[in-house]
């Protein structure tokens, strides 16, 4: 059996090599759907080694440790049918390997490696990507779809989500003119491609252009009810421009509506909804309880650190609703788990992450000077902590309200213009 690019899938069984081929394009689509897919690849075929490594990779990209176990289960499984499988597919467990393991470099070489061989492995550079966007790898997730683009002729299924891919890492590269006609281009290849979509909106926010944004984004509420909740993070850019345009009761009624379900302590919900509220409140607007349930998903999570970028904002939760001692304990979590290995996660802890951490939770006991210090000798190493530049102007926005705390005029018009001119390059501080 063959993928929809023509590599080989080593099954015997029409209907897993059809529902594979469903699963990756749902993946890339974010549609619920995909793991049932792949379930029902693995029915037809229990022995079918992608099937299992496939379904490795997806528990992997849920980003919680909760999902650990049963990845390394789909692991075991992909090994035990790898000898009789490709090389291609042999090197796919391999990557998975590392990636379970938690070397985060190591996995993305593997990728990369499956590249030079087979360009056209969409599933190799889509994990590629969302590793590398996590690790905060930016020029990453331009090199690795410019070097496989030739490969990807026009007409070939896919060829849009590489677009995509190429067009988010030129905008964070700086690059917005191509960014946003590679990813239009992407769009009109694939509108269901909610990264393409995505990457534009991105582009939109960099360059100021909120009345642009909000048409982009202007689509029915339900339009992406069948996604994963990515879709939250794209309402979460309307957001931001709702916000930009002064139109606060919208934006807040967009959050409640869209942007957050409280039930929900997916990493990335739980990202778009500090993010959102402390975006809100730095505007002199208040958000009511809603910073309580945030508070309360990350008590709950408290020995979860997969992504320190995610840590941020639980600390954040627990800090803004006075729950120091949790606050305080969280972090305690996260330095226990940066002395467990000497992978990207945890230097990212020990370099980045913790001293953030102890940053907000400064701020909010009221040492403000020690929060603008600390804030500031993080600056040259916030991109480790992985996420967008949009995304991670939230620490600069923390550094500015830190300045302002202090009662110095100097502090908040140095932090002032330096975000003021950095922004309009599409950088973070």
């Amino acid at each position: 059996m063959n993928d929809k690019q023509g590599l080989l899938l080593t099954t015997s069984s029409e209907g897993a090599a059809r529902s594979y081929n469903d699963a990756v394009t749902q993946l890339l689509d974010y549609r619920v759907t995909a793991m049932p897919s792949v379930k029902q690849a693995l029915v037809d075929d229990e022995n079918f080694c992608m099937g299992h490594c496939l379904r490795g990779y997806m528990l992997m990209m849920y980003s919680t440790v909760r999902f650990h176990g049963a990845a390394q289960n789909a692991l075991a499984a992909a090994r035990g049918e790898a000898n009789r499988s490709s090389p291609r597919e042999q090197a796919h467990v391999e990557a998975l390997a590392s990636w379970v393991c938690g070397d985060l470099h190591m996995a993305c070489a593997r990728w990369e490696c499956i590249l030079v061989d087979h360009p056209l492995d969409i599933l190799a550079l889509r994990l590629h990507h969302f590793v590398s966007f996590w690790m905060g790898r930016s020029q990453a997730l331009v090199k690795a779809p410019a070097a496989v683009l030739a490969a990807w002729t026009k007409g070939m299924p896919n060829r849009g989500n590489v677009l995509g891919m190429l067009a988010f890492g030129l905008e964070e590269a700086g690059q917005t003119k191509l960014a946003e006609r590679y990813g239009r281009e992407a769009v009109d290849l694939n509108p269901n491609d909610l990264w393409a979509v995505h990457s534009v909106a991105h582009v939109l926010e960099t360059e100021h252009r909120f009345e642009d944004g909000l048409r982009w984004t202007d689509f029915p509420r339900d339009h992406w009810e069948d996604r994963n909740p990515f879709r939250g993070h794209l309402w979460w850019h309307r957001g931001l421009f709702l916000l930009e345009a002064g139109r606060f009761d919208e934006a807040m009624a967009l959050y409640d509506g869209a942007i957050y379900d409280t039930k929900s302590d997916f990493y990335l919900d739980i990202q778009n909804a500090a993010a959102f509220l402390a975006r809100v409140e730095f505007r002199g607007r208040g958000v009511g309880e809603r910073w309580e349930v945030l508070a309360q998903h990350a008590q709950a999570n408290l020995h979860d650190h997969v992504l320190p970028f995610t840590d941020l904002h639980c600390v954040m939760a627990l800090a803004h609703t006075g729950r120091h001692g949790e606050a305080r304990a969280y972090i305690e979590s996260m330095r226990t788990e940066s002395v467990r290995n000497e992978f990207h996660v945890a230097q990212v802890l020990r370099r980045v992450a913790i001293p953030i951490s102890e940053a907000i939770l400064s701020l909010e006991k009221g040492h403000s000077d020690q929060a603008l210090f600390s804030l500031i000798a993080a600056k040259p190493m916030l991109a480790e902590v992985g996420a967008s530049n949009a995304q991670r102007d939230l620490m600069t926005l923390y550094t500015i309200e830190a300045a302002k705390r202090t009662g110095s005029r100097q502090a908040l018009e140095h932090q002032l213009r330096e975000h003021d001119f950095v922004t309009r390059l599409g950088w973070t501080s």
